[in-house]
């Protein structure tokens, strides 16, 4: 019984093939029986470790950003900035939004003084008349003296009755 050339090739690579099937069953299994015990190596990545670092890295991108944001919108936050943090931690502070932090921040400093108007001034409406300085007894005389000059005057708005 001979075994030609061909055959022989054929039994070889079928028997190599094998052995690295039975590496990788050998190394799916040894994988298998450590994340069973929960004692992971470190070449073996978990992967709630992959999804806390993802986490972490986009909250630290947030964070940066809404820092960018505040800035940009509050410039004298910027050297202020660790005063800030410290104002966020305090417990009356804590879980406010950012942007309500730092105006409440910046009002607290003094730092941000709303402009206030006030009331409005007066548009319309008659002006008082100009004090012309005479008496309610000189006003009776110029009434009774001199008519057309009294009438002038309290048309123009000139006098004053008291």
């Amino acid at each position: 019984m001979s075994i030609s050339q061909k055959e022989l090739d054929d039994l070889k690579h079928k028997a190599e093939v094998s052995s690295q099937n039975y590496e990788r069953l050998q190394k799916a299994n040894e994988r298998i029986q450590v994340l069973e015990e929960g004692l992971l190596p470190d070449d073996v990545p978990s992967e709630d470790g992959k999804v806390k670092q993802l986490e972490d890295d986009l909250a630290d991108v947030k964070g940066r950003l809404a820092k960018a944001e505040i800035i940009e919108t509050h410039p004298q936050l910027k050297d202020l900035w660790q005063e800030f943090q410290d104002f966020r931690t305090k417990d009356d502070n804590k879980g406010m939004n950012l942007k309500t932090a730092a105006k409440a921040f910046l009002v607290e400093k003094e730092l941000l003084t709303p402009a206030r108007k006030g009331l409005e001034k007066p548009t319309g409406g008659k002006p008082s008349p100009t004090s012309t300085g005479m008496s309610a007894e000189d006003v009776k005389i110029l009434r009774e003296s001199n008519f057309k000059k009294y009438r002038e005057m309290l048309a123009k708005g000139q006098l004053k009755v008291e």
